[in-house]
């Protein structure tokens, strides 16, 4: 298995995803590994009823997707880990990850099902 190869796959989904994650979000300041949301800051109290609605459909979207970004890029980082302690390809029972997973997914951490 070319080690290398899967390494330079999660790095580069990683810059993808950070650069995801700016454009909705920051980092946190205590806690760089988080991130912040950032909503466009309006007048609240001029505001039609609508544009509120529309505003918070915006943020819970914006949420969503941010939570979606931030769980693929622990995974993407746990695997980055795993390649550097030598663990990586290694299901949580043992087992060997078939490289076909892999190339699917690159940070895929199991193959039973029972873990992931």
């Amino acid at each position: 298995m070319d080690i290398a190869k899967f390494k330079l796959k999660l790095k580069e989904e990683q810059q993808k995803l950070e650069e995801q994650l700016s454009q909705i979000g920051r980092r946190n300041p205590s806690n760089p590994d988080d991130w912040e949301p950032q909503f466009n800051e309006r007048n609240e109290q001029h505001s039609a009823q609508d544009e509120m609605a529309d505003k918070f459909e915006d943020m819970e979207q914006t949420l969503a997707l941010q939570d979606t970004y931030e769980k693929r890029l622990a995974a993407v980082r746990d695997a980055i880990g795993r390649i550097e302690n030598g663990t990586y390809g290694k299901c949580n029972c043992g087992k060997d990850i078939p490289e076909e997973r892999l190339e699917a997914d690159p940070a895929a951490s199991c193959m039973c099902g029972s873990h992931n």
